[in-house]
């Protein structure tokens, strides 16, 4: 049975993106446009009040949870929290966000979106900064969520951002538990970013990937390999059977929620087809890990690995032939 946690070990090494501490090229992207924010709001109020519109920071996503891989696309996705000094009853939502959105949307070297849950701010040059908009509200922070021309769930909206960076952490206490698991949620993206279309939501999104390798994170000294498989079939059993009456078929979906507030199914932006072809790729590669695991060859081994993950995985050299029957995918797709 072939483990190549070495080969693991280089991979991570390869596809690892580290924190912002660790990346002076995002970090100073990050504190240049959070500097600019703050700079245009100088001399701003909070309405009927003489006091000062102020707000800080927090760090989200993978970046700062130390579980990001660098981007096949060359597109660094920078996830920012602004937390404005109010309380909700003090700046309507969508106004607050219509501010942040003309101060930033006055550079012709970029281009700003208003989304539901952020403003993005696009540059040409392979990164963009998303910038999730809540209110401190004493410290039970809300989110402004919505469109800027429609009132369908547009208005403060609670939120943990906190929260959910320190559930993450709480992964293990000691270090290289810690290290174990951000190892496997960067090979999770990594299969991901191989298996999926980029285009809606046809891939599931990173951060239910996290949450379920979180929950199901077993530290194995000296074996990510054995640890990615019970990982993945976690996965697989969170899946639930369900009718399709459009297409008189049945479905796997999913239902995973947020660890802490507002406990929303992290998976909500799928459509059932789309949940159910993330299924099927979860079981595509669950058979491929465990495939590889059984490979007597190291060199089989590694070639199956790089079927899953992409020519970043190292490709261990043929020294001794197989004695193990080849792997053939029996999934429904490749």
């Amino acid at each position: 049975m072939a483990k190549l946690q070495a080969q693991f070990m280089s991979f991570n090494d390869i596809i690892k993106m580290g924190t912002y501490e660790e990346n002076a090229i995002l970090k100073d992207k990050r504190d240049l446009l959070i500097n600019e924010l703050r700079n245009s709001l100088t001399d701003e109020k909070i309405p009927d009040t003489n006091k000062s519109l102020t707000f800080s920071k927090i760090d989200l996503g993978s970046y700062a949870m130390n579980t990001g891989v660098k981007p096949a696309s060359g597109d660094y996705d920078i996830d920012v929290g602004i937390i404005f000094d109010i309380t909700n009853d003090e700046y309507d939502s969508n106004k607050l966000k219509k501010l942040v959105f003309d101060k930033l949307n006055k550079n012709h070297n970029r281009t700003v979106e208003f989304n539901k849950p952020c403003i993005t701010v696009n540059y040409t040059r392979g990164y963009h900064v998303d910038l999730a908009i809540y209110s401190k509200n004493s410290e039970n922070h809300h989110i402004a969520w919505g469109k800027e021309h429609s009132i369908v769930n547009r208005k403060w909206w609670i939120a943990d951002p906190k929260g959910l960076k320190q559930w993450v952490s709480d992964v293990a206490t000691e270090a290289e538990h810690k290290k174990q698991f951000r190892r496997i949620a960067r090979f999770l993206k990594k299969w991901k970013a191989k298996a999926f279309s980029d285009n809606g939501n046809n891939a599931p999104p990173s951060i239910g990937l996290t949450i379920q390798a979180r929950k199901a994170f077993r530290y194995q000294e000296g074996s990510d390999l054995d640890v990615l498989i019970a990982v993945v079939q976690s996965i697989k059993n969170s899946f639930n059977q369900t009718w399709d009456l459009d297409s008189s078929s049945q479905k796997s979906i999913i239902d995973i929620e947020l660890p802490v507030q507002p406990y929303k199914n992290v998976y909500y932006k799928m459509t059932e087809n789309q949940q159910d072809t993330f299924y099927n790729q979860v079981v595509n590669l669950l058979e491929a890990i465990e495939a590889a695991r059984d490979e007597s060859s190291e060199h089989e081994c590694s070639k199956i690995l790089r079927k899953v993950f992409g020519n970043d995985f190292p490709l261990v050299e043929d020294s001794k032939q197989t004695h193990t029957a080849p792997y053939v995918p029996t999934g429904t797709s490749a």
